[in-house]
């Protein structure tokens, strides 16, 4: 099975009708159809904070979509919204420090919704860049406090600390890397130096196609059958049971 981890949908009015129609359950179905891809973990878009748009989405199709809950920690009741959304169905936590202005490294902030993502044992998936919020060294500091709660870098933080988001990674078993706006080479050497059991294909689709998500998994896996399988589904549906 085909699973790439990482996608959003966004429902609602922008001035030029792209983000109402890019984003919708529609146009990623087709897309993924076309790509061959079974299944696509989505979340909202951070600017938007439509949880229930996707929650909608994923109860539609819950052979084809599963859902992470956006949630900005510093909104009144933070881990209650997503336990909110945690008992309805959503499969982990979805973080964005830099739109939301925040540092992934603030633990009165983060902290408590890490604590419900051990209470639920499910995921955490933040976005990683090159801007401090969500600097590589953060997620280092959530694995070794939280080492039973499975993290997920976004996009290797790229471009600034990918090297760095490697190293973290082979040393802490419980970071996982998402392939989204990664550069080919950059997930070869993960492969190399991390291992494939803890990459996960992600498309940050529309951002970027199903197609060239599976070709950079397929280059990367350097015609082992096993490493390319374990990135592009066999990991992600073993840390959500899918």
């Amino acid at each position: 099975m085909i699973i790439d981890n990482h996608n959003h949908l966004w429902i609602g009015v922008s001035t030029d009708g792209f983000l109402d129609e890019c984003m919708s359950e529609r146009r990623i179905l087709e897309d993924m159809d076309a790509a061959g891809v079974d299944m696509s973990g989505v979340c909202t878009v951070a600017q938007s904070m439509n949880n229930d748009y996707v929650l909608e989405c994923v109860k539609r199709h819950p052979d084809r979509l599963f859902g992470f809950c956006m949630v900005d920690p510093k909104t009144p009741n933070a881990p209650d919204v997503l336990r909110g959304y945690l008992d309805q169905g959503m499969k982990g936590l979805k973080l964005h420090p830099r739109l939301h202005g925040y540092l992934l490294g603030n633990h009165t902030l983060v902290d408590p919704l890490m604590e419900v993502c051990r209470e639920y044992q499910v995921p955490m998936f933040s976005h990683g860049g090159s801007e401090e919020m969500n600097h590589a060294y953060y997620f280092e500091e959530l694995a070794r406090t939280f080492p039973d709660v499975a993290i997920i870098m976004g996009h290797m933080c790229m471009p600034n600390y990918c090297t760095d988001a490697k190293m973290i990674a082979k040393r802490n078993p419980n970071i996982y890397l998402d392939t989204s706006a990664t550069p080919y080479l950059s997930v070869k050497t993960a492969v190399s130096m991390v291992g494939a059991d803890r990459i996960l294909m992600g498309s940050d689709w529309p951002g970027d196609s199903f197609k060239l998500s599976l070709l950079k998994a397929e280059l990367a896996a350097q015609g082992s059958r096993e490493a390319f399988e374990l990135m592009t589904g066999g990991n992600i549906a073993r840390l959500l049971n899918l």
